[in-house]
């Protein structure tokens, strides 16, 4: 059984604690691993519909990046008041521009059946869409920041302090990267007069002194050495030790202690808990120096308790506890070869012994790659060819359900998108060429992917920019159980999909495609839930994401104000 864990999928990676909290008590004392199994949120299948989408304001969640769900029960009812959404807004935080937001009563809408969490409307309040919980525009830097990655929330594998802090980091051009982890308040910049608008966020620019406090709606402030932005480097949270692993664009990777004073932190036992700090016994001063690139979010692996994590200069990396370095070269980066380097982080499936990642030009531009590499010597395993090199980038892959029985079984396969032809720029009328392909791969014995070309592939349409992240879902209680792949091309018209790929490969679209903006943010999914019938709960399963450059078709409710960036709910409707 495979742990996958990518930081670009922290949100989803961390349900896996949900399922088994109960056998971490007695795993702890003898095993810091993660558990075998991921524990996925397993929607019910539907054809796309846009339910709500609220403005972000000037801009949303940056591309390739994920929002965060809360709850992780995925056997729990759905709530309309504790379940929540928080978006990282790539925009620097104002006194009218948030950088993180959250939403609840997200079950809310009227495609499919009305929602369990509609409301009467009033002047304040749309009554069908989610409302806003709390935003913020946290400032550690002097005049604002963006928040350009992906959250990640807290949980305590031992006690209940689950989902009431969120770490993040705060980055702007020619600052250096801070990294805040923020104990919301309910209500903090709730708008009582238009309960769908975000633009009235708290500012939040003196921080605590130590933890901050539950529901105390403050913030504590780290600056991440001196000198290195962040824009493509998520937090990577080891729940376990309560530490975090982040990177930055200058190719420093800090280690961080005390993250969120849950677990069996020692540190966080006495009656005062100290803020997050840089873990000084790691590397030199708290940083390894991995690169002179950017680094993508980086990925603890439990079974080596290795880190893992790629860089702009085409190299995926391993470090020890103790800091020391391998490298295995996968992409060409270089000033030439504008798509060969690493932009989303590695996929670790641990219990395997494999790393998995992907770079948009390899072997001289000949093509893009997905490398699989042994996560004990990180030597390469296998190379597989993706379309044509240095035309776009290329994202974090997905896996088929039967992966994670076993990378041996019979229909196991990874799926990736590439391009087959020049992939033009996007702009404001959209991209000037490109011929897009989603490829899937099988797998050999040992679990080694096929080499060369993949075996299937499906053109699916032209032109387009690049494929965002590939999202793929698992029903079990459909059909004896059912497989999906949600994908989005960027930078298009009709740009997001799903293929139901229980059997195997598939070139038949399951819903869509959709038009959502010029793409999609990373895609998350929410709890399990059935949708009709007496005890059904309309809207209660549905994806997540932030519509790219979003124009007239995402607005305030209550002012018709456009924007570009908007939150938008799915839900899944129609079972076929």
């Amino acid at each position: 059984m495979a742990a996958m864990q990518s930081a670009s999928r922290d949100p989803r990676a961390l349900l896996a604690w949900g399922r088994v909290a109960r056998d971490l008590e007695r795993q702890l004392p003898a095993f810091g691993g993660f558990p075998e199994r991921p524990i996925r949120r397993r929607p019910e299948r539907l054809a796309l519909e846009r339910d709500w989408s609220i403005n972000l304001g000037t801009n949303g969640t940056a591309p390739a990046m994920f929002p965060a769900k809360f709850t992780f029960d995925i056997d729990a009812a759905p709530s309309c008041a504790n379940d929540l959404v928080i978006f990282p807004v790539n925009a620097k935080g104002t006194a009218t521009q948030p950088n993180i937001v959250a939403f609840n009563n997200l079950y809310s809408g009227t495609t499919g059946g009305t929602g369990k969490c509609n409301r009467t409307a009033s002047g304040s309040d749309t009554g069908v869409a989610a409302t806003v919980l709390w935003s913020y525009s946290v400032q550690g830097i002097t005049g604002g920041g963006a928040v350009p990655t992906s959250p990640a929330i807290s949980y305590d594998p031992i006690g209940s302090e689950t989902g009431t802090k969120v770490a993040f980091v705060e980055s702007q051009v020619g600052s250096v990267a801070h990294f805040h982890v923020l104990a919301w308040k309910n209500g903090d910049g709730k708008n009582a007069g238009n309960l769908q608008s975000v633009l009235t966020p708290k500012v939040i620019n003196t921080f605590a002194a130590n933890a901050p406090v539950d529901g105390s709606g403050t913030a504590t402030d780290l600056a991440l050495g001196s000198s290195g932005t962040d824009t493509l480097s998520p937090p990577f949270i080891d729940y376990v030790n309560d530490v975090a692993y982040v990177g930055n664009d200058i190719g420093s990777l800090y280690r961080i202690k005390d993250v969120f004073c849950t677990g069996i932190n020692r540190d966080c036992l006495g009656g005062t808990k100290p803020q997050p700090s840089i873990d000084t016994s790691w590397g030199t001063n708290g940083a390894v120096s991995v690169c002179t690139g950017q680094l993508t979010g980086p990925i603890l692996d439990y079974v080596t308790n290795s880190v893992f994590v790629g860089c702009s200069d085409g190299k995926l990396y391993k470090i020890s506890q103790a800091g020391t370095l391998t490298s295995l070269a996968v992409g060409d980066g270089s000033a030439s070869k504008t798509y060969g380097g690493i932009v989303d982080p590695p996929v670790v499936d641990g219990p395997s012994g494999f790393v998995y990642v992907a770079t948009g030009s390899a072997n001289n531009a000949a093509y893009g790659a997905l490398v699989q590499a042994s996560t004990a010597s990180l030597t390469r395993l296998s190379t597989v060819q993706v379309g044509a090199g240095n035309q776009c980038n290329l994202h974090s892959p997905a896996f088929s359900n039967a992966y994670y029985t076993s990378p041996t079984t019979a229909g196991a396969l990874v799926y990736i998108g590439g391009a087959t032809a020049t992939v033009g720029p996007c702009t404001a009328t959209g991209a000037t060429g490109g011929n897009l392909e989603v490829y899937a791969t099988t797998f050999g014995a040992g679990g080694i992917m096929t080499a060369g070309t993949p075996a299937h592939a499906q053109n699916v349409g032209n032109p387009g920019n690049e494929f965002a992240p590939m999202t793929e879902f698992f029903n079990s209680n459909l059909g004896g159980g059912e497989d999906l792949l949600f994908f989005s091309v960027l930078c298009t018209g009709a740009d997001m999909a799903s293929y139901n790929i229980t059997n195997g490969w598939t070139t038949t679209f399951l819903g869509g495609p959709v038009t959502s903006g010029y793409g999609t943010s990373g895609m998350i999914v929410d709890n399990e839930a059935a949708t009709t019938g007496a005890t059904g709960t309309p809207q209660a399963s549905s994806i997540y994401f932030n519509a790219l450059n979003e124009n007239a078709a995402c607005s305030n409710p209550q002012t018709g104000t456009n924007t570009n960036g908007c939150a938008v709910k799915l839900t899944q409707s129609g079972l076929q």
